[in-house]
């Protein structure tokens, strides 16, 4: 039977998750005012998949959610190699299909990706995804770019992936611009793992997008540029390790199959989510009703255009308990 509430999909980098310590109160704060009925999450972080696996249960049953895949007990996290991992939580009544889950996890990428159909009360049901990229190898985020476009796209059907994709977006607005944060900037090292290459040391920079490029040429389009929501930042309040300001590199990407239900796309930007991690929470609002099998050739604009946003601090966020770097 189809639901008439809309489904709202949440991807949230918690930094370096390890458990309960003193920003673990801002999180729960941050993903309850998000109210997600789907949650993607990265950096869980222990040094084996089992751990992992019970923090990420740990965290399910704070928020009232399920992470267990199946009657064996097989829990919704991708193991990386880095002992930063990835998984996907749901609400209760939301189902997951047997046999539909997949973690591509070391040597396939430098972190992982999580997989899994789930059953909204839609026609079809819909694949969900977690994903975090490689934050050094530019070449590496394209390399692994092809393989979430295989795996979200064959077969094709509705499917969704949140995650830090540690690069920006290469989708344009409905004006066809989109922003590049590095342009600007005088000259730094860590600008190597963000910009394009170029042997001229001297020539402008620019963001390398050929990774979210390879995504949107694949069928993965970026729900913010597809409802032209104003631009908004998800890194860059906590200056403490990261040299490069505001940026917008959490994202959520869909297949066209999903356009029609897409209504809905914000950044929580609240005193939690701020002191909770350095990343925002992202969010999308799905519309069951819409949901269907049948992939669509245009992009529709938002029914329900997003607010414009204060993109200001709304509180001064915390220093980090342990020191905020690229992964």
């Amino acid at each position: 039977m189809e639901t008439a509430v809309a489904v709202c999909f949440t991807s949230y980098n918690l930094l370096d998750f390890t458990g309960p310590d003193d920003r673990t109160a801002s999180l729960r704060q941050a993903l309850a005012e998000a109210q997600p009925d789907v949650l993607a999450v990265q950096e869980i972080v222990d040094d084996t998949a089992a751990g992992a696996g019970r923090l990420l249960h740990q965290l399910a049953d704070s928020l009232g959610l399920l992470c267990t895949v199946d009657a064996r007990g097989t829990t919704a996290i991708a193991s990386g190699q880095h002992r930063y991992h990835v998984g996907l939580l749901w609400r209760p009544g939301i189902t997951s299909l047997p046999g539909t889950w997949s973690a591509s996890q070391a040597g396939d990428f430098h972190h992982a990706l999580a997989r899994l159909q789930l059953d909204l009360g839609a026609r079809e049901p819909v694949t969900f995804a977690s994903y975090h990229a490689d934050p050094f190898r530019p070449a590496r985020r394209f390399d692994e770019a092809h393989r979430i476009v295989a795996a979200l796209t064959r077969p094709p059907g509705p499917a969704v992936i949140g995650g830090d994709f540690n690069s920006v977006s290469a989708d344009r607005t409905a004006q066809g611009d989109y922003y590049d944060p590095y342009a600007d900037q005088e000259w730094y090292a860590d600008l190597l793992y963000q910009v394009e290459w170029n042997a001229h040391p001297d020539a402008p920079h620019r963001a390398d997008r050929s990774p979210a490029e390879v995504l949107r040429r694949g069928g993965l389009l970026d729900a913010a540029a597809t409802l032209d929501c104003p631009w908004q930042p998800t890194t860059g309040h906590w200056p403490v390790g990261d040299p490069f300001g505001p940026r917008r590199i959490d994202m959520i990407r869909t297949t066209r199959h999903l356009l029609p239900a897409l209504a809905g796309y914000r950044v929580l930007r609240t005193h939690a989510a701020l002191n909770g991690s350095d990343h925002l929470p992202v969010s999308i609002d799905l519309e069951p009703a819409m949901i269907s099998s049948r992939s669509v050739d245009r992009t529709p604009r938002s029914r329900r255009p997003a607010p414009v946003r204060n993109y200001g601090e709304t509180s001064t966020p915390q220093a980090p308990t342990r020191a905020s770097r690229a992964r």
